[in-house]
């Protein structure tokens, strides 16, 4: 337990939660059609209740995925397992065994402490801003949503109950034969809606107030960055340029619909080069500029490397 004798303020201890995260880098894309991210959505809120986790927070990407689980122990490493088995099943069905250079690798890792737990709802909650969103975190269709501090009656009435749907209509759009509990809802697609089993009201409780909530949503940078090389500490690999480049291109095109990085604006390319640097760091500076078409004098003060 971190305690500041100063202030008195106690950093409490937490055992119950976990950072589970896929390695983004061993997928050119894999999440970038609206039914594989509407798939994954499902994916993550069917295992949550299959075995026994609550999600606190979720992000899908392109290339990979952050999650936020509380629970027991055994009950977490479950639903890492089931999820990396389904999640490998799904490549095999949706024809995109070949985005894989290596096997599928997902991490977790514990969390110590109450502010520790914080800082990575918000880093899982703000890392498509990190990616290049252009909007605020609450507007990425494939997270949270707009579901913090606000009118929870409304948001529950949001979308179509599973009740509504016969058993074998349920089974195919959620690809499980397990009974999912019939008050929550979905929404037009049959994206399961995250209101319905994100523990909101912890998180909520976490942070307190709005104003609080909003203040971690600022975190620093160096915080941002270091939370990316923990994630990326046991997932280094050695790119070429010619795969950087197809990389940058898919996610130029997913993020701000540019079919060519020329066409990006410099703010656009940027924040490419800071999403690619945080994620692979084994190739140098000097090709990640010719990729992102940053100066490398002016890439390397960007991302603090000398």
């Amino acid at each position: 337990m971190n305690t500041s004798r100063s202030s008195g303020w106690t950093d409490s201890p937490v055992d119950d939660c976990v950072h589970i995260y896929s390695d983004g880098t061993c997928v050119v894309s894999l999440f970038c059609e609206r039914a594989d991210n509407i798939r994954m959505m499902n994916l993550i809120a069917v295992t949550a209740h299959e075995t026994g986790v609550a999600i606190l927070m979720l992000q899908v990407m392109t290339t990979h995925f952050h999650l936020i689980v509380s629970g027991e122990q055994a009950a977490c490493a479950r639903f890492r397992g089931s999820l990396a088995r389904k999640l490998e099943i799904f490549i095999g069905l949706s024809g995109k065994k070949e985005l894989l250079s290596k096997g599928l690798q997902i991490n977790m890792d514990p969390i110590r402490t109450e502010n520790e737990l914080k800082n990575k709802i918000i880093y899982v909650y703000r890392n498509a801003i990190a990616a290049g969103f252009p909007l605020v975190p609450w507007k990425y269709e494939w997270g949270p949503g707009d579901i913090l501090f606000i009118d929870h009656d409304v948001e529950s009435k949001k979308g179509r109950l599973l009740s509504d749907f016969g058993t074998r209509q349920q089974h195919r759009m959620f690809h499980t034969k397990t009974r999912l509990p019939q008050h929550w809802r979905c929404n037009a697609e049959g994206m399961i809606l995250p209101h319905c089993y994100l523990d909101w009201k912890r998180v909520e409780q976490l942070f307190r107030t709005v104003k609080a909530f909003l203040a971690f949503v600022h975190q620093k940078r160096d915080l941002e960055v270091a939370l990316d090389a923990e994630c990326a500490r046991s997932t280094m690999t050695r790119i070429d340029e010619s795969s950087l480049r197809k990389e940058a291109k898919q996610l130029a095109a997913h993020l701000f619909h540019r079919t060519a990085l020329s066409k990006a604006s410099f703010e656009e390319r940027a924040a490419l080069a800071r999403k690619l640097w945080s994620d692979r760091r084994t190739y140098s500076l000097s090709v990640l500029s010719r990729v992102v078409l940053i100066d490398k004098t002016v890439l390397g003060q960007m991302l603090g490397v000398h």
